[in-house]
């Protein structure tokens, strides 16, 4: 198809009075993810256009996808975010609309959690451009192992030994960052895998807030229903090789 698919009304909670909010993105983790996790942790109801496949033949985005953007006056980019007349492009503006309007979770966290949960969302945007790179052959394995081993000894430093990032019994924006960090294949983990760089063993703190945000219940729900499994999907087969 060279169509965006077909997709039913809304996913996530029922019965708002709200016009549903309309999350344009490929069909993979990248940019778009944590805007699909905080929708589901928050249960704002929201329609999530895929942009499927993601990938043409020769493994680059399948073109007509900068229509969306270009048609409220954007660059040709994704994710774009449609909520009645608002139109938002850049990734953390939406990431934080759709914090603010969620009826669960976000409206109880306090000032000071709400800037924790921005600066991890922006370890996650930091890590995803110098992952992307890599796929994008604009940098090659060694330069980002580099970047990675900066990055990741910091990620696992700033997280708690027990519980989640904010001390609340539920996840928060930070957690669902690092389970993109943590899980989210197309580039988070597809990229460190063709630099050879080890993820896993040196940082059991990601790895325990990513496995206990992935079985929060509202989390794993979503995950579980999810048409393109975009948290892991691998369209090239990295993860396989």
């Amino acid at each position: 198809s060279t169509e965006r698919a077909e997709r039913p009304p809304c996913m996530g909670a029922q019965g708002s009075k709200m016009p549903c909010p309309t999350l344009n993105y490929f069909s993979i983790c990248g940019r778009g993810e944590l805007a699909r996790l905080i929708c589901a942790l928050g249960e704002v109801e929201f329609e999530d256009k895929t942009w499927a496949p993601a990938f043409d033949e020769s493994g680059g985005w399948r073109q007509g996808y900068q229509a969306i953007g270009n048609a409220f006056g954007f660059p040709g980019t994704m994710p774009v975010l449609e909520h009645g007349d608002l139109k938002l492009f850049q990734t953390a503006a939406i990431e934080s609309y759709l914090a603010s309007i969620a009826p669960k979770v976000f409206p109880g966290l306090t000032p000071a959690q709400k800037g924790k949960d921005m600066m991890f969302a922006q370890i996650k945007a930091d890590i995803n451009a110098s992952t992307e790179s890599l796929l994008f052959k604009k940098i090659d394995g060694p330069a980002l192992t580099e970047i990675l081993e900066k990055w990741y000894p910091i990620l696992e430093g700033l997280l708690p030994e027990s519980g989640f990032v904010n001390g609340l019994a539920t996840p928060t924006m930070a957690d669902l960052a690092v389970l993109v960090i943590a899980k989210g294949c197309m580039p988070f983990q597809a990229a460190p895998k063709l630099a050879s760089f080890d993820t896993v063993s040196k940082y059991p703190k990601i790895k325990r807030v990513a496995d206990e945000t992935a079985a929060f219940p509202a989390i794993a729900k979503f995950l579980a229903a999810s048409e393109h499994k975009t948290l892991t999907a691998d369209p090239f087969g990295i993860m396989g090789s």
